[in-house]
């Protein structure tokens, strides 16, 4: 008896020791991608290290490929605080700021530091702060400071010659009528799907082709039905860490700076993870046996004919007022 009464005060003791603390909290984090993916494991890293920095006053939850919803749905949720982070791409944002939808605009920026500079300026940090505003939905860190990939692609199940190819060719899109028109310009049928129905989609022939971050093409498995793969460059992209401002807010100095220190460091990662990614990614793929990769693709017919798409919507007046003005002045 002596020695049950010993074991269970000392399992009471150990029992305390683990126990989480009185004001712990969870977050959820809603992503799109796969838990292998680059993006995946940067978000599991990143909730590994809040839960180390607060000692256990908030734990990170991540749910993958969708399981809360497609972002339409997410980035509601996140308004109402259901969610309370939402890494994706910045343009989910643009129902409650239509300008922050050319931060994808497909063929408008020179280059990844062209891009960064755009969104660290005045005008997009201004349409940032309206969605706060209206949404209370903030940002944590710094934007450009963790990639969607080095690059890029537009993958098909039919082989993709040239930038005549794109005539007819059903590719899918996310809901954002920007980049619909634009692909629609370039001669393309545009079809909407979620990111998770695209593999199935592609292999029932709903549509013919996606465009893909290229770190994310062998985490979703794209090749297997789209082996006909070209570097776009479409436009820079980045992972926005979309967070519910109010659960920001509701965190003390020193927690809010060990989330911080926790995304800088989960971006760092994410970078070593897509630089060891792109190393060997066009050898892997084209290992696959049927599977081509035209990283030279010659883009050059649809960055002219998009220059016309934007000059005519500038002289419509249908642009953000100062849009141009400050893409040129980010170069």
């Amino acid at each position: 008896m002596k020695t049950l009464v010993g074991l269970s005060i000392g399992a009471l003791v150990a029992g305390m020791g683990m126990a989480a603390p009185a004001n712990a909290e969870t977050w959820r984090l809603s992503s799109m991608m796969t838990p292998d993916s680059f993006e995946g494991l940067a978000y599991q890293r990143f909730a590994d290290l809040v839960n180390e920095y607060t000692d256990g006053e908030i734990t990170v939850r991540v749910y993958p490929n969708e399981q809360l919803g497609n972002m339409e749905a997410v980035v509601e949720q996140l308004s109402q605080n259901i969610i309370q982070l939402a890494p994706s791409g910045i343009s989910f944002l643009s129902r409650w700021e239509d300008g922050i939808r050319y931060a994808a605009a497909p063929f408008l920026f020179d280059d990844y530091e062209h891009w960064s500079n755009f969104i660290r300026g005045e005008l997009f940090q201004g349409w940032l702060d309206t969605v706060e505003e209206e949404a209370d939905i903030t940002i944590l860190g710094d934007i450009p400071d963790f990639p969607r990939g080095s690059f890029r692609t537009l993958l098909s199940s039919e082989p993709i010659e040239d930038a005549s190819s794109i005539e007819g060719m059903r590719v899918r899109q996310y809901q954002d009528q920007l980049v619909v028109s634009a692909w629609e310009h370039l001669g393309a049928e545009v079809r909407i799907l979620p990111w998770g129905e695209v593999y199935d989609g592609i292999s029932r022939g709903i549509v013919d082709a996606v465009t893909s971050p290229a770190e994310s093409i062998e985490s979703m498995r794209f090749y297997e039905v789209a082996p006909y793969i070209v570097r776009t460059d479409e436009y820079p992209q980045a992972v926005s860490w979309m967070m519910n401002a109010q659960a920001w807010d509701g965190l003390s100095e020193e927690n809010q700076q060990a989330v911080t220190r926790a995304h800088e460091e989960a971006a760092a990662y994410a970078r070593e993870l897509i630089d060891e990614q792109s190393a060997t990614m066009v050898e892997t793929l084209t290992a696959e046996g049927d599977v081509t990769f035209d990283t030279e693709f010659d883009t050059s017919a649809w960055v002219e004919s998009m220059r016309a798409f934007y000059a005519a919507r500038a002289e419509a007046g249908e642009l953000p007022e100062g849009l141009l003005d400050a893409v040129e002045a980010a170069r």
